[in-house]
């Protein structure tokens, strides 16, 4: 019997996962950043509460930064292998 993605079951939906998030924050006369993180939590809120901590550590004094989030999404454990060609060798 196959079993289900991972998204499909319940516990999935009660267990903490690892969220991707892209974003691009702007402060201080106009500068612009962009962010790339992972992120734990079991929903969109607890991540995006996640995202507050982070920011005010990031940006301690600033008074007032703007956020784009431009990607939010659960991290899946299911990996296409036939993307990566795992038959070549590699050399730096």
């Amino acid at each position: 019997m196959e079993l289900p993605y991972e998204s499909e079951t319940e516990n999935s939906t009660t267990s903490e996962k690892e969220w991707i998030v892209e974003y691009e924050v702007e402060y201080e006369d106009s500068i612009k950043l962009q962010h790339l993180t992972v992120l734990c939590g079991k929903n969109v809120q607890e991540v995006q509460a996640a995202l507050f901590i982070e920011l005010r550590n990031l940006y301690p004094k600033a008074v007032r930064i703007d956020v784009i989030i431009t990607r939010l999404e659960p991290i899946t454990t299911q990996t296409d292998m036939r993307k990566f060609d795992l038959n070549s060798a590699y050399t730096a």
